[in-house]
């Protein structure tokens, strides 16, 4: 009985889901729909200056990365910044009525409203869109991918049927066409930054939102505020005035080679092993450590949330068992036209250990705040003596240390994680 109940249930979702974008505004009028317009997760207070448009189509590539990389964001501007995930087409107007892209956006829309937004976008990203978008076809499908999601299959299949799937389906017609306006329906990556009038600047974007950070300065305009109590501020300067330092040890996650008491102290945060950084960073910190032993500690931490990420994470567990920390980094120090020629040896040895029980997908960093999957709190970029640094300062890394008091050996055990310790003083 209850299998048959699902199943009509089901078929009238997918009913519902054929029709034509005229079709849907002659069913419900934009009145009726607002409880499920607010549905969508939000993050931040509505009367915040600026609200950022987190444009989402689970059928691209680095959606689940660009989700947890923005909510970060919002994290950083309490009071600031508002956040709000709007469901799209890619960039495109329309969508194929009934095909699997599209049910896989309302049905994405539908158990995010249900408070599963990154989970589902986990989901997708491991299975594969198309597998999920495929599963929807079937009410054994629903069931599964509903119980993945510890929600009620019932629930899920209610939102997507009658009155409120007629709501999901006008409402991504709506904000797909919203961006598809900014892209003049081009395929794209991008965010909405709307300001305090209503303006909405169109942002294209990376995975790492590396330019976003700079535009949103611009349009907040924030005035300098002096917090010398903050100790870290996430991924790097935000705010131009206020004090970036990341007084903070990492003993339990990525590699490190060198001493946790050496003079000095290089912590690299990357997203994976491709970052086209992580060469100019590596190569002059570890030729620095061979002409000058005993001066320089340098670790490295895979911080990102996605797929790559967590394949470097799990290598780089892989060599601190295997006590093959120096050799991992000098591979990571080469380029990747060098790297190849080195790349079969290394899978051959670190990828089982890699692949096994040894390692896991998460390694937290050591903080109460700090939840591994969900953390808004990890640092990017390269941090040396606990201050941010760019590929010249490491590049001229021996006139960096000589004209910068090197931190003493009383600073260091005066921290509170470090008291009472007395091991990993060595070079």
């Amino acid at each position: 009985m209850v299998s048959a109940l699902t199943s009509l249930a089901l078929g009238l979702a997918l009913s519902s889901l054929s029709l034509a974008p005229g079709q849907r505004d002659s069913a419900a009028g934009p009145e009726s729909c607002s409880d499920s317009d607010r549905g969508l997760p939000s993050f931040g207070p509505r009367s915040a200056l600026t609200t950022l448009i987190a444009y989402i189509d689970p059928t691209q590539v680095d959606q689940l990365q660009i989700w947890l990389e923005v909510r970060r964001l919002a994290g950083e501007r309490p009071g600031e910044l508002r956040l709000e995930l709007r469901v799209t087409r890619g960039g495109g107007f329309e969508g194929d009525p009934g095909s699997t892209a599209e049910l896989l956006r309302l049905w994405f829309m539908a158990v995010s409203a249900m408070g599963e937004s990154e989970a589902a976008l986990r989901l997708i990203e491991y299975r594969g869109w198309p597998r999920v978008a495929s599963l929807l076809r079937s009410s054994e499908g629903h069931t599964q991918l509903a119980d993945a999601l510890g929600l009620d299959p019932a629930l899920v299949t209610a939102r997507l049927q009658g009155h409120s799937g007629e709501c999901l389906a006008r409402r991504l017609d709506r904000d797909a066409a919203r961006m598809a306006r900014q892209t003049m329906g081009q395929p794209a990556v991008m965010l909405g930054i709307v300001d305090s009038r209503g303006v909405e600047i169109a942002q294209y974007i990376d995975p790492e939102l590396g330019e976003l950070r700079a535009q949103l300065d611009r349009s907040l305009k924030v005035a300098p505020v002096a917090t010398p109590e903050i100790t870290l501020i996430p991924f790097g300067p935000s705010l131009p005035a206020q004090a970036t330092r990341l007084d903070r040890v990492f003993p339990d996650t990525g590699v490190v080679v060198g001493g946790a008491a050496l003079p000095h102290r290089l912590v690299l945060f990357v997203e994976d092993e491709e970052h086209g950084k992580l060469p100019g960073w590596l190569a002059p910190s570890m030729a620095y450590r061979a002409q000058n032993p005993g001066s320089l500690s340098v670790q490295v931490i895979a911080a990102g949330v996605g797929s790559r990420a967590i394949r470097m994470r799990r290598r780089l567990c892989a060599a601190r068992s295997e006590g093959l920390e120096v050799e991992f980094l000098g591979y990571l120090a080469q380029w990747p036209a060098t790297r190849r020629l080195h790349e079969a040896e290394i899978d051959a040895v670190l990828q089982p250990i890699a692949d096994s029980d040894r390692c896991s997908d998460d390694e937290p960093l050591t903080d109460e705040s700090t939840q591994s999957g969900t953390d808004f709190g990890h640092p990017r970029g390269a941090w040396l003596d606990g201050r941010p640094v760019n590929q010249g300062d490491l590049e001229n890394l021996e006139w960096e240390l000589k004209v910068q008091p090197s931190p003493s050996i009383i600073d260091w055990l005066i921290q509170p994680a470090n008291l009472g310790e007395s091991e990993s003083l060595g070079s």
